[in-house]
């Protein structure tokens, strides 16, 4: 299972992941936690340190991990060849939530023998003026298209905030995303420019509204009449999860008023997983679509040939 948490900076929203995660590691769950934001909180906010080494983007730990996914899949030329979209084939090795997975072994950091939590990376000073952060994203984006589709784990993702998804092929690669709204005019925007592109890019109902520092019912109404939807969650002020934050704490469900909002979370995503055939018809298309842009092109070639025969 596959859950993403985004929304307005400021929303909450990687408080919220750190939760979940330890809401699901409470209910005895494997789980891979993913900082993919470009501000790096969740790892800390899981008592992780995320070090410029360390992280998925990092040159090394990109060639690193490509190279265990190419295994033996002649369909890519090499690990230079992979870009952001670029499918698992035959001989291509999977990624599993066991902690003796290579990937997780060398590159994740855990908190037990059932936790781990990978980084993705922010912008160090050689990235100024140069670099962009979907670039660091399409590691992610190849682990994500890896992960072995009979492990029984979750995956819990701080995605970046706002739109951004829609730049690449995350809003596609989770069974549920998760935008965490403030009952802002503000928050509320982006929440429904989500909604929107969701609808555009043909993943609407993995798309669902989670209601943060909700003071009353005025605060839900607004929501609801705002986005025309009804959040599946609805978190109150919590201050007792702020004074946990003020002493250094890292976020704890014990810390909420109430935590029935994270299983309501955790039991509406496993109501709702993507197939694989639809994911897969889904992840053809948009490789396509990366496949003939001319920077693709003039740097690896045609990439279409990474895609395997059209099943019926």
């Amino acid at each position: 299972m596959k859950i993403a948490f985004t929304g307005k900076g400021g929303s909450g929203k990687s408080t919220l992941a750190a939760l979940f995660v330890q809401h699901l590691r409470a209910a005895g769950h494997r789980v891979l936690a993913v900082d993919a934001d470009v501000n790096v909180h969740l790892a800390p906010l899981l008592g992780v340190t995320a070090r410029a080494e360390d992280a998925l983007s990092h040159p090394d730990n990109v060639r690193s991990v490509r190279t265990h996914l190419l295994g033996g899949n002649t369909r890519i030329a090499g690990v230079e060849h992979f870009v952001a979209t670029t499918p698992p084939g035959p001989g291509s090795r999977l990624v599993t939530l066991d902690p003796a997975d290579p990937v997780l072994a060398r590159h994740a950091t855990p908190l037990d023998h059932r936790a781990h939590v990978l980084h993705v990376g922010t912008y160090e000073p050689a990235d100024i003026g140069s670099g962009c952060y979907h670039g660091h994203l399409a590691i992610l984006e190849n682990l994500l298209s890896h992960l072995d589709p009979a492990d029984d784990g979750w995956v819990v993702c701080d995605m970046v905030a706002g739109t951004d998804a829609f730049a690449n092929s995350l809003h596609a690669q989770f069974d549920m995303i998760v935008v965490v709204a403030e009952p802002t005019p503000e928050s509320v925007s982006v929440a429904r420019r989500y909604r929107e592109l969701a609808a555009a890019a043909g993943v609407a109902d993995a798309v669902v509204v989670a209601g943060n520092k909700v003071a009353d019912e005025l605060d839900r109404e607004y929501l609801e009449r705002e986005l025309g939807v009804a959040p599946i969650a609805v978190l109150g002020m919590q201050a007792g999860l702020r004074r946990a934050r003020q002493a250094g704490n890292p976020p704890l469900p014990q810390d909420l008023d109430d935590a029935a909002p994270l299983a309501r979370i955790a039991r509406h995503a496993e109501s709702r997983p993507i197939s694989a055939g639809r994911r897969a018809d889904l992840m053809r298309t948009l490789h396509l679509r990366v496949a003939g842009k001319g920077w693709v092109r003039a740097a690896h070639g045609d990439v279409t040939g990474q895609l395997g025969p059209v099943t019926v």
